[in-house]
């Protein structure tokens, strides 16, 4: 960690102003700008067809919650999830939805066997992903509020009351708890203070009516984009940053440990895209906290999700975020108001500018911005060439 620490100070001392400023005078001289081809891009990993299918929901509510497990290959962690689920000591009625998305353990017998409690639905489907699970819940669901918890998860005591408790308190459509970190054999961390799950759908009590009409991206990873760009720009949240019960498991096999080596990470461009594409058919118009929401989206967080394209196809896909994100009118009046490099990455993607962007993003890395690790920005810079 000292380490790390050095060279991360070295960095910043590497990259001041003059010695940046020089760095990118230097690299224009010799840096090809590639044309923005998403044919070419899906060449490198395809962009996933029909990924949006609006939800109908079901009229008539017989439950205050409905909790939408996911499950896929976790007979490990099933168990105490949906013990942690089923113990609760609620003053209202909430079922528990479980949804086998083809697993091949024994996850399935096991939502079998809480499938003969009389508010627990479990559903067996052909495997289709997390969206598709997590879509297949909403259709069956009955309940006033929706509740997302993943199968390898678990929730504290109470933490369904607390959160009911909460909404009931608010105008607004949905509650954000704060979380706890769990590790693989279930040892709880500390509480991750003012750190809600800015993207993705657990930790959040919803009103039904946010879920009609939307539904999660079948087919591609990072289904979390859906918050940022459409749900947290017509609906409300209110943080309960003083509520913590949500235990989020580190575990070996996640999407997340596969990312860095998989090309498929290239869906966090392709669901960006698609969902700002579409936004017209919801009505959104997003306005300066939009911006400021979605602006980083394009940055370090998508370089560290694309880690493993080369720097060819990592070119092409820069130049499709540029017409992404100059495709939407309501940004060319508003710009960035964030610290750092964060308008230097503005200014790239405004202007086409390839080594700016992969600068500021190492500049971002080394200042401890999260979604691209400092060797994996270095690795970038170094290799942006070849």
């Amino acid at each position: 960690m000292h380490i790390l620490n050095l060279i991360k100070k070295a960095i910043k001392l590497l990259l001041s102003s003059p010695i940046y400023d020089g760095l990118l005078r230097l690299c224009r001289r010799s840096d090809a700008i590639s044309y923005a081809s998403k044919a070419k891009l899906s060449m490198v990993s395809k962009r996933p067809s029909n990924m949006f299918m609006p939800i109908v929901l079901k009229e008539g509510i017989s439950y205050d919650i409905s909790i939408i497990v996911p499950v896929y290959n976790v007979e490990k962690y099933l168990k105490p999830c949906l013990d942690s689920i089923v113990t609760q000591e609620f003053s209202g009625k909430f079922e528990v939805i479980i949804v086998d998305d083809g697993s091949k353990d024994d996850s399935g017998v096991i939502a079998d066997s809480y499938g003969l409690m009389p508010n627990v639905l479990v559903i067996h489907q052909i495997n289709g992903g997390l969206s598709a699970a997590r879509n297949a819940g909403l259709r069956v669901s009955r309940g006033k509020y929706i509740m997302f918890v993943d199968s390898d998860d678990m929730i504290g005591p109470g933490y369904l009351e607390d959160m009911r408790s909460r909404l009931d308190e608010t105008s607004a459509d949905f509650v954000t708890s704060t979380f706890r970190y769990m590790s693989d054999d279930g040892l709880l961390g500390e509480i991750e203070n003012d750190r809600a799950s800015w993207m993705v759908p657990w930790g959040r009590l919803y009103r039904r009516e946010v879920w009609n009409r939307l539904g999660f991206p079948v087919g591609a990873w990072y289904e979390d984009l859906i918050h940022p760009v459409w749900i947290d720009c017509r609906f409300n949240d209110e943080p309960c940053y003083d509520l913590s019960g949500y235990y989020y498991r580190i575990r070996p096999g996640s999407i997340m440990q596969s990312t860095p080596t998989n090309v498929k990470g290239l869906d966090s461009y392709w669901v960006l895209d698609e969902l700002i594409s579409l936004r017209a058919e919801l009505g959104i118009n997003y306005s300066q906290e939009d911006f400021n929401r979605i602006f980083p989206l394009f940055g370090p967080l998508l370089l560290g999700r694309t880690v493993a394209l080369d720097n060819c196809a990592r070119k092409i896909l820069f130049a499709c975020c540029c017409d992404t994100f100059n495709s939407i009118d309501e940004f060319s009046r508003v710009s960035t108001s964030m610290n750092g490099r964060w308008k230097d990455i503005e200014k790239a993607l405004r202007t086409s500018d390839y080594s700016r962007y992969l600068l500021a993003s190492l500049s971002l890395a080394a200042d401890g911005v999260t979604g691209l690790s400092l060797s994996d920005a270095i690795h970038i810079w170094v290799n942006r060439n070849r």
